[in-house]
């Protein structure tokens, strides 16, 4: 006879083994993720071992963790259909399983084969491009001809190599597949949980992450070497993120224009010094500086948010009496208007003086993640130290790849603050923010080193997350825009104390507005911005022109005693012509306006439309009038320029030969 103790055992023993059989299914799902991030490991680490002469070994350990990181990411997307699938056929009667066993087979096989493939690609792949397969690799399928010549004749060994490979693992992975079994489950509440259970891991494996936005390829990059950020992501993961990118580039068309008319009526207007230009450069035009006592730092505070209907000085809701006062000790542009709506599209302006385009911003395209014109890639070359500064998760909207990529060589965000005032959703608050940057300018000081800094706030952000010793239980837009500019003065006023102030060109300006809305085509009023430049033995004055983000750049290099080929068509708003009629260009998802001095609005729209209006400054409304040939035509000019510089790469920062 068996004594109690023995029959709860056997029990136990029973429990077990039952769970055991009801997981036995899905044995072989984990079997594929385990042989996938071996073989993910097994090319990051060749990779390593091939780059090792270029990359910091000390950078390996996080390479492989944020690595390991994506490859679960991957599999979890990858995984979550066969997981369904091994649910249904496990629990369906067996003539009915066997059709949905067929089709996990399938998918396996074919997903299996496409992962494989892009990892034995990774390499050929890299040493023409120095990157992992992305969207070249999709591009270059729709030239089948040029592809096979290519392939074959400057690959062949290559080719011969992945096809032999690939032929092996399909033979033996199809093996594998073909001795896999249903083995059934019976229906019931335990075996749903199961499912529940592993279907919320497989959740939680492809989204990496319990912040607000999940895992993605902007935040497994860390170095400012672009080889270890290309190795840290396998390539499946990279190629899909790049066709991703490429869907969200929308087919929207202006009325078109020849190359050519496009670039010679931008240099026309504008009357730049385009001696530098080069075939591949055509708008590279050369700068003089104004400020010649010296080089200086640069630093740009980008303010969330922050429109003109804010700012008393502009006649807005007077609710920033600290950026007020700054506008009358500072150089301020009173007819600043934001050439968009999102914070990428300000950053691609106020740091690049890229013209806006009908498609997706600059920050999130792939071509510009590296060698692509800035403020950092023309300051990096001039000795300086070059430093992006936010106060929440620098990955979003992928502005840390895109600045390590692009001559950034710090990077100082959220996990960068040691007991921070105030964290909201979006990071930490203003005051921390600012300390920190006072901080990191101190440092570069005390090295006697010259620094260029973006500093991005965000307090001023829905939900309005603001520090209850400030806002009470008051949390709104107004709110959070007293917030900011009491920040700001406070960060104006410890700058002022500084012994690198005037040595120090600073620039507060505006990404864009709160909010962009309004039954016009264009909601004009909702682009005013503020912008004011300080520091630097700055001499007071308000710039009344109608102007730009994109004369943000030219201008802050300028006034710091650069000289530079630069490729943007901004302007030196410190040298402008006598003749100087202001005009600024913005972009409302897919309509563009092209603004002038006197009101006059041109209005680029989708499917070949073109609209003129008068823009009153006073009433801040637009009426239509009468058409102007010349005008419609520089304002489809610039409203294509910007797409057309990114397609041909008119703002790389490799060297060319001149026309």
């Amino acid at each position: 006879m068996l004594n109690n103790n023995e029959h709860q055992q056997i029990s136990i023993y029973r429990r077990i083994l039952s769970l055991s059989s009801i997981l036995l299914p899905y044995r072989h799902i984990l079997l594929f993720a385990l042989f996938f991030i071996l073989v993910y490991a097994v090319t990051r680490i060749t990779g390593i071992i091939i780059y090792h002469d270029v990359i910091d070994l000390r950078e390996t350990p996080k390479l492989l963790f944020n690595g390991l990181r994506t490859d679960i990411s991957g599999l979890g997307y990858i995984l979550a259909l066969p997981v369904l699938l091994t649910f249904i056929w496990s629990s369906l009667p067996e003539k009915i399983s066997r059709i949905f066993f067929l089709i996990e087979k399938v998918y396996l096989l074919v997903i299996g084969s496409l992962v494989f493939f892009m990892e034995l690609c990774t390499f050929p792949f890299m040493e023409e491009y120095a990157t992992r397969p992305n969207r070249l690799f999709v591009e270059y399928i729709i030239y089948p001809t040029e592809l096979t010549k290519l392939m074959i004749n400057g690959h062949l060994f290559s080719v011969i190599t992945v096809l032999s490979l690939m032929a092996v693992f399909i033979f033996f992975f199809y093996k594998v597949l073909n001795k896999l079994s249903i083995r059934k489950n019976s229906f019931n509440p335990v075996s749903i949980l199961i499912f529940i259970l592993i279907g919320a891991l497989t959740f939680i494996s492809a989204r990496s992450s319990f912040d607000h936005r999940p895992f993605n390829i902007a935040k497994a990059s860390f170095s400012t070497n672009q080889i270890v950020n290309t190795l840290t992501a396998n390539s499946g993961y990279t190629l899909v993120t790049s066709i991703k990118g490429m869907m969200s580039e929308n087919n929207y068309t202006y009325e078109t224009m020849p190359d050519e008319d496009i670039l010679n009526t931008v240099k026309t207007d504008t009357g730049f010094d385009y001696s530098p230009a080069t075939e591949n450069n055509p708008t590279m035009n050369h700068l003089s500086p104004t400020g010649i006592n010296g080089r200086k730092n640069i630093v740009i505070i980008l303010e969330e948010s922050m429109g003109a209907q804010y700012v008393g000085f502009l006649g807005g809701s007077n609710l920033t009496p600290n950026l007020d006062r700054i506008y009358h000790e500072g150089l301020g542009f009173s007819r600043l208007y934001a050439t968009g709506v999102r914070s990428v599209r300000g950053i691609e302006a106020v740091t690049a003086g890229f013209t806006p385009t009908i498609n997706t911003s600059t920050v999130k395209r792939e071509k510009t993640q590296k060698n692509f014109f800035n403020l950092a890639s023309v300051l990096k070359d001039n000795g300086y130290h070059n430093s992006f500064i936010y106060g929440g998760e620098s990955h979003f909207d992928n502005m840390k790849s895109f600045f390590l990529g692009n001559g950034y060589t710090e990077i100082i965000d959220f996990n960068s603050y040691t007991n921070p005032i105030f964290i909201s959703s979006w990071g930490v608050s203003d005051e921390d923010l600012f300390n920190k940057a006072l901080e990191h300018f101190d440092n570069m000081h005390q090295k006697q080193q010259l620094f260029y800094s973006l500093v991005f706030t965000s307090s001023n952000h829905d939900p309005f997350e603001i520090i209850e010793s400030f806002a009470g239980n008051v949390k709104n837009r107004d709110t959070a825009v007293r917030y900011a500019d009491y920040a700001l003065g406070k960060f104006y006023d410890e700058l002022k104390k500084k012994p690198y102030f005037n040595d120090t060109v600073f620039l507060v300006i505006a990404d864009h507005d709160s909010r962009a809305w309004g039954n016009e085509l264009i909601p004009v009023k909702h682009f005013h911005i503020p912008g004011v430049i300080f520091g630097g033995g700055i001499t007071p004055k308000i710039e009344e022109h109608v102007v730009s983000q994109i004369d943000m750049p030219k201008t802050l290099l300028s006034l710091a005693g650069i000289t530079a080929d630069v490729p943007t068509v901004g302007y030196d708003l410190t040298n402008l012509p006598e003749n100087f009629n202001g005009r600024a260009l913005l972009q409302f998802y897919q309509n563009f306006c092209y603004l002038k001095d006197d009101g006059s609005a041109v209005m680029i729209l989708p499917d070949k439309k073109i609209s003129t209006a008068t823009y009153d400054f006073s009433t801040k409304k637009l009426t239509e009038s009468q058409e102007n040939k010349h005008l419609e035509k520089v304002a489809l000019a610039y409203a294509l320029l910007g797409e057309l510089a990114y397609d041909k790469g008119f703002f790389s920062v490799k060297k060319d030969k001149k026309l």
